[in-house]
């Protein structure tokens, strides 16, 4: 038989048994449920934060290469002058031509280069025989092709200039 203490301590055990399996049973669930939930959360994050860096990689990317392409697009659209009639043809300028034509090969779209090569040959083929193949109001043109190609290129790919209105200075 029992003794009234073994009575008491067994329902007592009973009594904590039956509150730690209702407290568990109730806490335990909500605090897993919420623990899964931040772990999700914090998986999310993660991932929309790689995708924001990714962009802003690319961003970043994209922005000195574009930089890069205004400074050879600078570098050209000066040298290319030296073909235009009345503007001094020095070897100086000459270097600085063949400088900034290799770099245009490194950092330019095919439509610029395509442009820029067109004039090129146009310029070859005049300096050839010295018949003056085409007409330096033809040369204006595509030059002025050549800068409205770089324009679009460097982020001005909506413009409304066209060649005509390029005004070629004379003093």
């Amino acid at each position: 038989m029992m003794t009234n203490l073994e009575l008491i301590l067994s329902g007592a055990t009973l009594i904590l048994t039956i509150l730690l399996g209702l407290l568990i049973s109730i806490y335990l669930p909500s605090y897993t449920k919420e623990k899964a939930k931040n772990l999700a959360t914090k998986e999310d994050i993660a991932e929309i934060t790689n995708k924001v860096e990714n962009v802003r990689a690319e961003f970043a990317k994209e922005s000195q290469l574009l930089e890069k392409r205004r400074e050879v697009y600078e570098r050209i659209s000066d040298s290319l002058r030296i073909f235009i009639d009345g503007h001094h043809n020095s070897s100086q300028q000459q270097n600085a031509f063949h400088s900034a034509y290799s770099a245009c090969w490194l950092w330019a779209p095919d439509e610029v280069l395509i442009k820029l090569n067109e004039f090129i040959k146009m310029q070859q083929e005049n300096s050839a025989d010295n018949s003056k193949v085409h007409s330096q109001e033809k040369l204006k043109q595509v030059y002025c092709e050549i800068i409205l190609s770089m324009r679009r290129d460097v982020g001005f790919s909506e413009t409304t200039m066209d060649k005509e209105r390029y005004a070629f200075v004379k003093f």
